[in-house]
């Protein structure tokens, strides 16, 4: 699959009117370049609805148009656009219909382009990002296109994008064994004889493995190839030797090359117990941790290789092994960045469930989005070797209800379905989770401030003024009893 960058010559403006008759560009619309922070436009002032949560800048209505050309042949190709993020409730439209959305604001989606298209003509492509209903974020979000976007052109049959996936099924310091299941899909009418041809390569080039699987493809079918390959004398990927792979994947149809893809992985095995702790490659590894958000500070929310390299280099210089992506799942960028530094990985998924923290939060569509956005974050991560745990959730006020905790199991289960090789686990706030109790803990624990009022209003301003108190607060048999059914 051909995958190129699709960044240059956006045309940006925010839009006033949703209803607007005349589907046009203005004249005010300026050129840029994504990945872009459309929140960066406006200046901070401080009246913003969005008050200390984004630094006092606001978010807006944002419209991104760019055209593409797309030649007669691409009526026997396969197109699709890849967006790496957009913040937040992006619309998709091509030539004026709506070809895909995505609410959450930090899932890559994909937007197929084939049904739309005017072959042989500019096509008008319009990302439209309502940003503007606030607060939504309990920290600087950024607004807009703020990652990469690609195009991607192949043949009708072709491998699904994120559609490899590589598992080191055992390894030791003489042999690896490696599941890869690949993802085929046509679009032709008629059956294909297919041939997948898998490759893989050490970090100086050298062939170590190779697996061929023929097969006929039916029409309109997708289908998982699965083959196992072994590495000899392999470079196991850790923090401290983050050696890498590539899978070089061809996929020939009747004899001609009709696909092909390179990824990028690591060979490393992990395990989990009560005596040894976390080890990887048999070796029990103590995590050294932080913390982190997904903007670059005084770049903004706008995710480049670059400064996102530049943390984690920092980070690991500093004497970090291991970062938690707070609290959404990781850009792309940084993924690599870990995997190419050796930077261990906890990537989490959601910051709320049903119940918001922000007034239009990510809360609104959870119920109705999360087994797509979860999928999207697993797909995303699992050729990552940096990549070991994956958490559910941050400090949900519901998981230790009785349908939180079944809300828990499903996140659990939907990852495991997805990925049995890493394990899964939630970032836990006891006040949080006794949320309905906190009036009965706090007067227990300082009733002078129960009594003045001061427990009320914002989530992160109750926790400053709880810092004092915490070490009693977190021990309160009210948490510890509500924590048991989480």
């Amino acid at each position: 699959m051909i995958e190129k960058k699709f960044n240059d010559k956006w045309k940006f403006w925010e839009n006033k009117d949703s209803f607007a008759l005349v589907w046009n560009v203005p004249e005010t619309a300026k050129e840029i370049t994504v990945p872009h922070d459309a929140m960066f436009e406006k200046n901070a002032h401080a009246d913003s609805l969005n008050g200390g949560n984004t630094g006092y800048y606001d978010g807006a209505f944002y419209n991104y148009v760019k055209t593409l050309h797309a030649p007669a042949e691409y009526k026997e190709k396969t197109v699709i656009l890849k967006f790496e993020g957009v913040y937040m409730n992006a619309m998709v439209y091509i030539n004026g219909e709506l070809a895909g959305k995505n609410m959450f604001g930090y899932s890559t989606f994909y937007v197929p382009l084939n049904d739309f298209l005017r072959y042989g003509e500019e096509n008008e492509i319009r990302v439209q990002v309502r940003n503007g209903a606030m607060t939504n974020s309990r920290w600087y979000s950024g607004g807009g296109i703020y990652r990469d976007v690609y195009l991607l052109v192949s043949d009708v049959t072709h491998l699904v994008p994120e559609g490899i996936q590589i598992k080191t099924a055992e390894a030791d310091e003489t042999l690896a064994v490696l599941d890869i299941a690949t993802e085929v899909k046509t679009r032709k009418y008629a059956p294909s004889r297919v041939m997948l041809e898998t490759v893989i390569r050490d970090a100086e080039g050298n062939e170590v493995a190779k697996a061929n699987s023929p097969f006929v493809l039916f029409e309109q079918e997708e289908r998982i190839i699965k083959q196992r390959v072994t590495v000899e004398w392999p470079e196991r990927w850790s923090d401290e030797k983050p050696s890498l792979y590539t899978c070089i994947s061809n996929l020939y149809v009747d004899g001609e090359l009709a696909d092909e893809a390179e990824t990028t992985f690591g060979i490393r095995t992990l395990q989990v117990d009560a005596k040894r702790g976390l080890r990887v490659n048999g070796e029990t590894v103590k995590l050294r941790g932080a913390c982190i958000h997904h903007d670059s500070g005084l770049l903004g929310a706008a995710t480049y290789e670059d400064a996102q390299f530049r943390q984690i280099k920092r980070l690991k210089e500093a004497g970090f092994n291991a970062v938690r992506m707070s609290h959404h799942p990781m850009a792309p960028a940084m993924l690599r960045a870990c995997d190419r530094l050796g930077m261990y990985v906890m990537d989490e998924t959601f910051d709320m469930w049903n119940r918001m923290k922000s007034d239009y939060d990510y809360g609104l569509y959870f119920q109705e989005w999360w087994e797509k956005d979860v999928t999207a974050m697993v797909r995303k991560d699992f050729n990552h070797p940096a990549v070991i745990l994956y958490s559910v959730g941050n400090e949900i006020p519901e998981i230790g209800t009785p349908h939180g905790s079944k809300v828990c199991h499903e996140l659990c289960a939907k990852i495991k379905s997805l990925d049995d090789t890493r394990f899964t686990l939630a970032g836990i706030n006891g006040v949080f989770a006794a949320g309905d109790k906190v009036d009965q803990i706090v007067g227990d624990v300082v009733s002078d401030l129960q009594q003045s009022g001061k427990i009320e209003g914002n989530v992160n301003d109750f926790m400053t003024l709880m810092d004092g108190h915490l070490d009693d607060i977190v021990v309160h048999p009210a948490i510890s009893e509500r924590l048991e059914m989480a």
